[in-house]
């Protein structure tokens, strides 16, 4: 039987936006304790990366940046890989690659590796674009790749998982999961290293543990028992050898990722995974909130950010910054969680839908709209 994919209501919402300039100049200013004025963000430069494209049948960006070396990466709609200068947004160069993207590239050694739509797993030199390997995977390609221990690992648009040899592309394994579910929402988990074994969610509402070496399911556990957007698309958190994940459409769980046994269920659902501060963790809602917790999940404190969906949370300078999925960029205080800072992409819902990338003073960004935002 031939599954669709449902496309979430957040990216219907983007498909109203309508366009406005932007200030690529725009500070910040806030009051610091010893009475100075600070400046905590500057748009240095933005890219319209928005692909040509016939009326009502608007684009969407569901891809990450990457940040690496002094140069920021980034897929443009119209099938090119890019390279920008971090310092200025200089184009360093563009390589055609004949499809979209749906998750980032990551760094390994002198090489960027990523995904494609069209299921090809391609690795260039990060500094001439030059090819290295391109693999066909038959699927889309919908998460960013992990590297480990010599290998790399992908989960793809038909719920399977590869292992590549990350040198070659050479592949290892596949693990191919049965997703009986005619609706699913389109994003799929990022599987990640744990000991000996990989841990990833799937789209029939199931985390699961398989072996690194052949790919073979150790153990599943069913998260989710909703008729339908049952995915389990977030990526596992780990945190002192217990893993944090929630399905789309059910509360948060504190599993054991040796046997995957349920330890703990929380009262709330969460929209990405966390962030640690200090014991702590830091989780975003589809409900717009911050939800502060200590590692056995009991809440501490709870702060209303947004009337949208949390899609992100990383740190950036002496803040916490906050994608949503209504055209705006939250800073936040690393102390108490307020609000201190609302930047406007200048569409009235431009979401954020792939991961925000920070190194040091620099945060990377791409909307839902193509525009891909540096901010210092």
């Amino acid at each position: 039987m031939k599954k669709y994919s449902l496309v979430p209501v957040m990216l219907l919402i983007a498909v109203l936006s309508s366009c406005t300039t932007m200030n690529t100049t725009m500070k910040k200013l806030i009051p610091t304790a010893d009475g100075r004025q600070e400046a905590v963000m500057t748009a240095a430069w933005i890219k319209n990366l928005d692909p040509v494209y016939d009326s009502g049948n608007l684009p969407i960006a569901l891809q990450s940046p990457l940040i690496s070396e002094g140069i920021v990466y980034a897929g443009h709609n119209t099938g090119y890989m890019q390279a920008y200068e971090l310092d200025n947004g200089k184009l360093v160069w563009s390589e055609y690659d004949g499809s979209a993207y749906h998750a980032g590239a990551v760094a390994y050694k002198d090489q960027v590796i990523y995904g494609t739509v069209q299921g090809r797993v391609i690795s260039r030199q990060g500094i001439t674009g030059a090819i290295k390997y391109s693999v066909d995977l038959g699927a889309s390609v919908e998460t960013r790749g992990v590297v480990y221990n010599g290998r790399i690992f992908f989960q793809l648009r038909n719920h399977q998982v590869f292992c590549l040899d990350v040198e070659t592309g050479k592949i290892i394994w596949g693990y191919k999961r049965s997703v009986p579910y005619l609706t699913t929402l389109q994003r799929a988990s990022t599987p990640i290293v744990y000991k000996d074994k990989i841990l990833v969610g799937f789209a029939d509402g199931t985390f699961a543990g398989l072996s690194m070496d052949e790919g073979v399911l150790l153990f599943d556990t069913k998260l989710s028992t909703a008729s339908k957007f049952v995915d389990v698309d977030n990526t596992p958190f780990i945190y002192q050898d217990r893993v944090y994940i929630s399905p789309a459409n059910g509360a948060l769980s504190l599993i054991d990722p040796n046997t995957g046994k349920v330890l703990r269920t929380a009262d709330f659902s969460t929209s990405r995974a966390p962030i640690l501060r200090d014991d702590q963790l830091i989780f975003g809602t589809p409900n717009g909130e911050l939800i502060l917790t200590d590692k056995n999940l009991n809440p501490l404190k709870t702060v209303k950010v947004s009337n949208g969906v949390v899609t992100s949370i990383v740190p950036f300078k002496t803040y916490y910054a906050v994608s949503t999925t209504t055209g705006e960029l939250k800073l936040v205080d690393q102390k108490n969680l307020e609000v201190v800072y609302t930047y406007k992409f200048g569409h009235a819902y431009s979401a954020v839908f792939g991961e925000m990338m920070t190194t040091g003073d620099n945060l990377a960004v791409l909307t839902s709209r193509n525009r891909l935002f540096l901010f210092k």
